[in-house]
Parts: C-alpha cells; sequence; structure tokens
C-alpha cells in the first residue's frame, strides 16, 4: 500500500468517525437544566448592562450562548411558572393572581405538564426550591410530572416548610434563604449526579432575590449594590456551581441551560434594576414583564449570540416538546410556540410571534406596544366589563 492509498484510507476513517459522532450527537436527547430567579431585573447582570453588580458566571453562561433581549412573563410569580408548566398563558388555565398560603387554589389535575410531557420522552424530571402553584398534597409537583422534588410549596416565608416529594422534611416559622439556599443547591447538584446516564430535565427555582433579602455568610458585604446585591452575588455562585458540576459529570456538552427571572424587579431604595426599562414587579410595563433570558447549548446555539425577537416563557414548553421529540398537547390551547429556530441561528421568514399578548393589558407587534389599564372580562360572572375609555390605554414605540 502506498503512502497516497494509506493516506486515503487513513482519512476516509476519519471522516466516518467524525460522521458517526455526529450522528450519535445528533440523535442524543439533551439534559434540559430551567435556572429561575425571583424577582431580578433585567438590569440586574452584568451582560445585560449593570455596572454595579458582578456576575461572572452568569456572563460567561451568556457568552458561551444566546442572550434574549425581548423575552416576556407575566408580572408576577405564580402565573409565570404556571405558564411555564402548561405552555399556555396563566389566565387561560385559571392562574390570574399570586397563589397564597391557605389559598384553595392550584394547578389542576387535567393540566398537561412540561414534565409529564418530557417523562413520554424517557426523561427523569425534577424540581428544586419553590413551586408556588398550590399548598395542598393534590398540588405537589410529584403529581405533575416531577419524580423528585425538594423545597417548598408556596414561598419560605409563608411556610409551612421544606418538602422532600410529598413529605415535610423541615418546618419552617420564617424566611432564612440564607440557611435554605445552599441545601437547594446541594439537592440539585445531587439530582445531576445520580441521573447522568438518562436525560434529565432539571427546574432549579430559586427563591432569590425576593424579599426580604438575606444572603448566605459567605456573600454578605461582597457587592457594591448592599443586601440585594450580596443576594445576585449568590445567585451567581449557585449558577457557577451547576455550570461545574455538569462539566465534571461529563454533562455539559449535551444540556441545554436556561437561566432567566420569573417577572420583574422589586424596586426602591437599593432594591432591583430593571435597566432601561420603566417600573418594576406588579405592572405591565416593561420593567415588570420583560425579563433576561440566556440559553447555552453547545453545538447548537452560537455562542456569544443575541436574538431580539419577541420570545416568551409560555414558548419552553412546546420548544421542550420539538427537542425531545414529542407532540405538546392538541386537545387544548398552546399560547406558546416552538422557537427553536431562533435558538438555532436559523433564517425564519415570518416572526414566530406576530403578535404576543400578556394577558391582562398588554400586546405587543413588531416594535409596538399597546398597554390598556385594567382591560379585564367583568369578573367572575362571566359579564362583559365596561369598556375602557380610549384615554386609559397607550401605545408605545419601544
Amino acid at each position: 500500500m502506498n503512502q497516497l492509498t494509506t493516506f486515503a484510507v487513513c482519512l476516509f476513517v476519519t471522516l466516518s468517525g467524525w460522521v458517526q459522532v455526529g450522528t450519535s450527537r445528533a440523535s442524543e436527547k439533551p439534559n434540559i437544566v430551567v435556572f429561575l430567579t425571583d424577582d431580578q431585573g433585567y438590569g440586574d447582570l452584568g451582560c445585560y448592562g449593570s455596572d454595579s453588580l458582578e456576575t461572572p458566571n452568569i456572563d460567561r453562561l451568556c457568552k458561551q450562548g444566546m442572550k434574549f433581549t425581548d423575552f416576556y412573563v407575566h408580572q408576577r410569580c405564580s402565573p409565570t411558572r404556571m405558564a411555564l408548566m402548561t405552555g399556555s398563558h396563566a389566565h387561560r388555565v385559571g392562574c390570574t393572581k399570586v397563589i397564597y398560603n391557605k389559598d384553595r387554589i392550584g394547578i389542576h389535575a387535567n393540566e398537561v405538564t412540561t414534565p409529564e410531557l418530557l417523562k413520554t420522552a424517557g426523561y427523569t424530571t425534577g424540581i428544586v426550591g419553590k413551586w408556588h402553584l398550590g399548598e395542598w398534597d393534590a398540588f405537589n409537583p410529584t403529581r405533575h410530572g416531577f419524580d423528585f422534588f425538594y423545597g417548598f410549596m408556596i414561598d419560605l416565608d409563608q411556610g409551612p416548610g421544606i418538602y422532600q416529594n410529598l413529605k415535610r422534611v423541615e418546618s419552617i416559622r420564617r424566611k432564612t434563604d440564607g440557611k435554605h439556599s445552599p441545601k437547594l443547591l446541594d439537592a440539585a447538584i445531587g439530582f445531576i449526579k445520580k441521573n447522568k446516564e438518562r436525560p434529565f430535565f432539571l427546574y432549579y427555582a430559586s427563591p432569590l432575590p425576593h424579599t426580604p433579602w438575606i444572603p448566605n455568610e459567605r456573600f454578605k458585604g461582597t457587592s457594591q449594590r448592599g443586601t440585594y446585591g450580596d443576594v445576585i452575588r449568590e445567585i451567581d455562585w449557585q449558577v457557577g456551581e451547576l455550570m461545574t458540576v455538569l462539566d465534571e459529570q461529563g454533562v455539559a456538552e449535551n444540556t441545554l441551560f436556561i437561566f432567566a427571572s420569573d417577572n420583574g424587579p422589586v424596586l426602591g431604595m437599593n432594591g432591583g434594576d430593571a435597566g432601561p426599562f420603566r417600573d418594576g414587579k406588579w405592572t405591565d410595563f416593561e420593567g415588570g414583564i420583560r425579563v433576561p433570558c440566556i440559553m447555552r447549548w453547545p453545538g447548537m446555539i452560537e455562542p456569544d449570540s443575541t436574538t431580539s425577537q419577541i420570545t416568551g416563557i409560555v414558548d419552553l414548553l412546546p420548544t421542550f416538546c420539538s427537542i425531545a421529540g414529542v407532540d405538546s398537547p392538541g386537545d387544548r390551547v398552546i399560547d406558546g410556540r416552538n422557537i427553536l429556530p431562533y435558538m438555532k441561528g436559523e433564517k425564519v421568514t415570518k416572526p414566530i410571534h406576530e403578535t404576543f399578548i400578556v394577558p391582562g393589558s398588554v400586546i405587543r407587534h413588531g416594535r409596538w406596544k399597546l398597554l390598556v389599564r385594567d382591560l379585564k372580562p367583568g369578573g367572575k360572572s362571566g359579564r362583559e366589563g365596561k369598556r375602557p375609555a380610549a384615554s386609559a390605554g397607550s401605545l408605545f414605540n419601544l
């Protein structure tokens, strides 16, 4: 065999190996990690323009993935979480307000949830942190598609304590994020290590930086922005720890990692920052419903990329279904859309969302946003409400 023939054979074997590896990589179902913070503003990250907060790990995640500039959620906690679980606007599935302890409401048994759909594709599913979709046993995450739950049903300052699956393992009388957030992180790391051999979905619902701001001792006094800044530093550390364990367990290259916030920040003295946007949590101005979102998926999402297309939390369910190879529910309205083409940088002939609605009072179309104050149906009776005067609405060119 002459040198040219030998080279040709070696080249064929090498290229064949690349093709096999590439084909195998494309056919694997990726792990999915969703890290959702609680009341974090658009301007509370270095990669989103903050010059007073250091977030090196989240900035690194952004550098390795895609930044979404126009990502929408609901203006408060429970509705956003309901939209994530159902792929539908929260108002459509009966969640119009924050769910508090002792409320006799929660996610309905008939809803088909994100983890339930992923389980049909062979995923192991886990949630760590804040559920906030009902306190009663019937609303427990393990009854709605999650194989594993470690966290709290409502919020740390509303009791009744920390749960592991259906069992309460620790009672809590007041909010102590500084003590409990490391426990949540340990549970998330344990879930990743235990399930690294098969596709997993981890929903890490951080209780930070919701008020009252109580950072862990190691982060007190470490920022330029007081206690709130210290809590942001702790969030950034947690993101870094999860990135590290994904690397150490050899699964980072096949993991879609998503970072986002459930709504805008609590404003005020030494509070959060909505960046260039008006107002914050509890409002339908951009500061309340437009939040940071970062997605990293090596080999699929181009590093250091940005999209300004209109997207939202409702899009995650249909997108995950597309990634996992399962159909979205066909027997109900799913408001979300598959945004995988945006994530992969594909050219689209028209926007996936030509018109995007944030239920209650907001319609976004292209660069234009219509904000109509108190535009609601006529209450529980189902009667049509009085048509608001034209002066009650505002049209903004974003």
